[in-house]
């Protein structure tokens, strides 16, 4: 009996050993690389005017912030880049907009002055000069992710 216990005891722990051989490494998933969104509006936008947009005419402020923190929609650390803003638990675009499109400058501002439904709420409608669209996004550009 212990001859048949040693060769099953031997068998098991080999089985063991090949099936660690076989496991990926273990750590953290490597993530999707953050890029920066191609600059096709934004390029000849002026950050500063985009800022003070930002803050007094365009009401961005209302709904959202400039980091991480979903007020009532998303905050917008990350917004120009393709993976986009940190969004709250349980809300996945899948690297989209909230309306399908894929993340581009011209998606993104088609969206601010369009506005929708997402999965966090309704974003409103703005009516927004090319200038000042030119502006907000190369002022949104400066917003990186933590």
């Amino acid at each position: 009996m212990n001859r048949t216990h040693t060769i099953i005891f031997t068998c098991l722990m080999a089985l063991v050993l090949a099936l660690s051989a076989c496991g990926g490494q273990s750590g953290p998933a490597p993530s999707a690389a953050v890029e920066p969104l191609a600059r096709t509006i934004s390029a000849n936008g002026d950050p500063e005017k985009g800022r003070l947009y930002y803050e007094n005419q365009g009401g961005c402020l209302a709904c959202h912030s400039t980091g991480v923190d979903k007020l009532v929609g998303p905050g917008l650390a990350g917004v120009m880049t393709t993976a986009g803003p940190v969004y709250p638990e349980g809300v996945n675009y899948g690297g989209k907009l909230p309306n399908g499109q894929p993340r581009t400058e011209e998606n993104i501002a088609a969206w601010i002055r369009s506005g929708g439904q997402g999965q966090i709420g309704v974003m409103s409608p703005h009516e927004i000069s090319d200038e000042d669209m030119a502006n907000l996004l190369a002022y949104l550009h400066t917003l990186q992710r933590p």
